[in-house]
C-alpha cells in the first residue's frame, strides 16, 4: 500500500490568517472584481467586500436570515437580507475564483508520492434551483419533472484531500474531457503532478494534450475486448501484460491505412482532434498499457506515460485506487460543507457559493491534516483519523472566534474514526435534489 505521512507545518491560526490576507488582497484591488469599479464598494457599508466574502465562505445549511444572525452577534451591525443581496450582486464570481487559487497556492508543505502530486479528475452534478428561462442548466429525465443542474469538473489532490482546480459547466457531461484539457493548459496546479482519470476520459485528443504538454497521466480505459476501446485494434494478447505501444492516428483512408489497421487508427471528421500535422494529417503517439486481472475472467486496462523505472504495474494499480477518494470528497463537499444548500436562485450567486464551499473544504482539510494525533496503541487493529464532519463544525466555530486554536485542536483530536482500508461496500447511488429555501435548518 502507498504510505501517506503527515507533514506538520501549519497551525489553524496561521491557515486562517493566510485566508484573511488573501481576502484582504482582493479587497485592495476590488475594482477588478466588481460590476461597477467606479462606485461599487466605495462607500462605508455594514457589508464591505472582505466581510461579505468571509460571510459567504462560512455559510451553513440555514435560511439566509439565520446565517446573518449567526455571523453578526451585534444587533447594530446586523444587515438585512435586502442589503446582503444588494452587496453580493456587486461582487463578481472572479473574486471567489481568485481567492480559491491564491489561498490554495499559499501553502507548500504538501504531501507527495515519489515527488508527484496525485491528482484525480472527475465530475459531479450539482442540483440547483429550477429556472425555466435558463436553458444551459435545464435537464429532463423522461416524463419526470424538469430540473436544473451545474456540472462540476475538478482536479482533486488524493494525498492532501484538497482541490487544485475546478470548472463550473452546464448540465451536459459532454465537455468533461475539454474541461480537463483547459485545466492542463492553464496549469494552475503543481507541475510535478500525475493526473488520474476514469474511462470517461478515454479520448485521443486528451491523451495527445497530455503528451504535448508533458503532463504525466494514468487513465483507465475499456478492455481490449470492447469494440469502442482505443486498445481494440492493437493486437494485444488476452492476458495480463505491461507493454508500450505506438499508434498512428489519421483522417485518411488510403489502401495502406486500410490494410494496416493495427498500425493506423482512422479518426472521423466528426471526432475532435487538434494535433494533426497540416500536411500529412498523421499523428503518432506512444504510451504504456498495463492490463491486469480483477476476477477469473475479467481484466482492467490502464494507459500511462509513466515508465516502468518510475512505477511498477502494482504501483499503478494503487495509484488508480487512490482516485476513488474524489468520490468521497464530492460527498463531503455537498453534505458536510453544505454545497447543496444554496441561498439564492441567481446563477451568479450560486457560483459564488460553489467556490466558497471549495475554499472552506480546502481550509478544513489543511487544518485537519496539520493536527498531530496521538500515537496508536500497540494492540489497535486499525489506525484512526479525525472525524471530518465534526472537525468542520468546530472549524466553523473557530472562524467565528467562538473557540480558540487550543480548543479547536483538542476537539479535533478527541473525536476520531477508524480507518478500514480493505472495507468494501456496495455503492448506492440515490437521486438528490436541491434543498428548498423553505426547508432549511434554523
Amino acid at each position: 500500500m502507498i504510505s501517506i505521512t503527515n507533514v506538520l507545518s501549519y497551525s489553524p491560526d496561521y491557515v486562517v490568517s493566510i485566508l484573511n490576507e488573501r481576502i484582504g488582497d482582493i479587497a485592495e484591488s476590488i475594482g477588478c472584481y466588481c460590476a461597477d469599479p467606479v462606485s461599487d464598494f466605495t462607500r462605508s457599508r455594514k457589508l464591505p467586500c472582505d466581510v461579505l466574502m468571509k460571510l459567504i465562505i462560512q455559510f451553513q445549511s440555514k435560511a439566509l436570515n439565520c446565517e446573518l444572525s449567526d455571523y453578526f452577534a451585534d444587533f447594530e451591525s446586523l444587515p438585512t437580507k435586502s442589503a446582503f443581496c444588494q452587496q453580493r450582486n456587486k461582487l463578481e464570481v472572479e473574486a471567489f475564483s481568485r481567492l480559491f487559487y491564491t489561498f490554495t497556492h499559499s501553502f507548500h508543505h504538501y504531501r507527495t508520492y515519489k515527488g508527484y502530486y496525485i491528482l484525480a479528475c472527475d465530475g459531479s452534478d450539482i442540483n440547483i434551483p429550477f429556472d425555466t428561462k435558463d436553458e444551459d442548466t435545464f435537464c429532463l429525465n423522461g416524463k419526470n419533472k424538469p430540473y436544473s443542474q451545474f456540472h462540476l469538473n475538478a482536479l482533486y489532490d488524493c494525498m492532501n484531500q484538497i482541490y487544485w482546480d475546478l470548472n463550473i459547466d452546464n448540465a451536459s457531461k459532454t465537455r468533461e474531457c475539454a474541461a480537463l484539457e483547459e485545466m492542463i493548459s492553464n496549469r494552475r496546479y503543481p507541475s510535478n503532478s500525475i493526473i488520474v482519470a476514469d474511462r470517461g476520459y478515454e479520448k485521443y485528443d486528451l491523451i495527445a494534450c497530455c503528451l504535448e504538454k508533458q503532463q504525466k497521466f494514468l487513465i483507465r480505459v475499456k478492455d481490449i475486448k470492447s469494440f469502442s476501446s482505443i486498445l481494440s485494434n492493437c493486437n494485444l494478447k488476452d492476458e495480463a501484460l505491461d507493454v508500450k505501444i505506438t499508434k498512428i492516428l489519421t483522417r485518411k483512408q488510403t489502401k495502406e491505412i486500410k490494410a494496416n489497421k493495427s498500425k493506423y487508427t482512422f479518426i472521423t471528421n466528426k471526432s475532435e482532434f487538434s494535433y494533426f500535422d497540416d500536411e500529412q494529417e498523421l499523428y503518432e503517439m506512444s504510451f504504456r498499457v498495463v492490463r491486469f486481472k480483477i476476477t477469473e475472467d475479467t481484466y482492467e486496462c490502464l494507459i500511462t506515460n509513466l515508465t516502468e523505472e518510475e512505477f511498477s504495474s502494482e504501483e499503478l494499480k494503487q495509484l488508480y485506487h487512490l482516485r476513488w477518494s474524489e468520490e468521497t470528497s464530492f460527498r463531503q463537499l455537498k453534505y458536510t460543507i453544505g454545497m447543496v444548500s444554496f441561498h439564492a436562485k441567481k446563477r451568479k450567486y450560486i457560483k459564488q457559493e460553489i467556490y466558497a464551499s471549495v475554499i472552506l473544504f480546502n481550509l478544513s482539510n489543511i487544518v485537519v491534516h496539520n493536527v498531530e494525533l496521538e500515537e496508536e496503541k500497540e494492540n489497535c487493529k486499525y489506525r484512526r483519523k479525525a472525524n471530518y464532519s465534526t472537525a468542520v463544525t468546530n472549524i466553523r466555530l473557530f472562524l467565528k472566534r467562538m473557540i480558540d486554536e487550543k480548543e479547536l485542536i483538542k476537539r479535533i483530536k478527541k473525536i476520531l474514526v477508524l480507518i478500514r482500508p480493505e472495507r468494501k461496500q456496495k455503492r448506492q447511488i440515490k437521486p438528490q435534489s436541491v434543498r428548498s429555501f423553505n426547508h432549511k435548518a434554523s
